[in-house]
């Protein structure tokens, strides 16, 4: 394989757009910490691509396990490089079958124990989104919910600010508000909301278990529907002249209520 137009190549050049990870249900992960946290979580990846100079020997065990070793592929680096994301370079370059939900697949999931939902309202930065999918499994928290509008959270950037975790919690993906509704009926989970005028303060609310809390986009912040139909509206204190936090960060102080009511 050492020619750019191999069909395993364009595979890789084509899942680089969202119209394609959307059409195959799949997308690319790249470096040997998310292939190592994908093996772990025993993802389905359909093919690797490894640099002819890289060593992969920290992972050579549980990637023979893990994946048929007919879709396993040395290249060389110039080829490598040509299809690489990675600022400062990798090695492995791995294609792994989605795993996510919809509306109408939740049979099976994992969420109705009292486990708590991130909901992610059109939010479109893509390190805040990695961090909040980070976070959400630090907390304990069963799924991540995206409404359309969120960028795609199988982007590359997306998928190294979430450190891999993104294979550590289930994902449903919601196309509308409506089904967000339907989400949190079928869950049995009250909606958790942001309103920095009406709402009380944070550590005074029963966050702990059995709620969806939302998180809106970074701009706009959550929209009139889901703001209409909130059972618990938030505030977080904030002194002097700070007007608000960044997304991550007031998902993060939320979330963790759940963990510090626990203990």
């Amino acid at each position: 394989m050492s020619s750019p137009d191999n069909d395993k190549i364009r595979l890789i050049n084509k899942l680089s757009k969202k119209k394609y990870r959307d059409q195959q249900g799949k997308f690319v992960i790249e470096g040997i910490n998310l292939v190592r946290a994908a093996l772990g979580k025993e993802q389905h990846i359909e093919l690797v691509l490894i640099a002819d100079d890289f060593d992969f020997s920290e992972i050579a065990d549980v990637l023979s396990v893990g994946v048929d070793y007919r879709n396993i592929y040395m290249i060389p680096r110039f080829l490598f490089e040509k299809i690489s994301d990675a600022e400062n370079g990798s090695g492995i370059i791995a294609v792994v079958k989605k795993s996510s939900y919809t509306i109408d697949s939740l049979d099976g999931i994992d969420a109705n124990l009292g486990g708590n939902i991130l909901v992610l309202d059109r939010l479109q930065d893509p390190g805040n989104i990695g961090t909040m999918i980070r976070t959400a499994v630090a907390a304990g928290y069963s799924i991540v919910a995206t409404i359309k509008g969120t960028a795609d959270i199988y982007s590359p950037k997306v998928l190294r600010a979430s450190v891999g975790m993104i294979f550590g919690i289930s994902i449903v993906e919601l196309a509308d508000t409506d089904e967000f509704k339907n989400l949190v009926s079928m869950l049995d989970k009250k909606i958790v909301v942001t309103d920095p005028r009406e709402g009380d303060p944070y550590y005074r609310c029963d966050l702990a278990k059995d709620i969806a809390l939302v998180i809106g986009n970074e701009g706009n912040g959550i929209c009139n529907e889901i703001m209409e139909c909130s059972d618990i509206r938030v505030t977080i204190p904030m002194q002097g002249e700070v007007e608000s936090l960044n997304a991550a960060i007031c998902a993060s102080l939320l979330m963790y209520e759940a963990v510090r009511t626990v203990e």
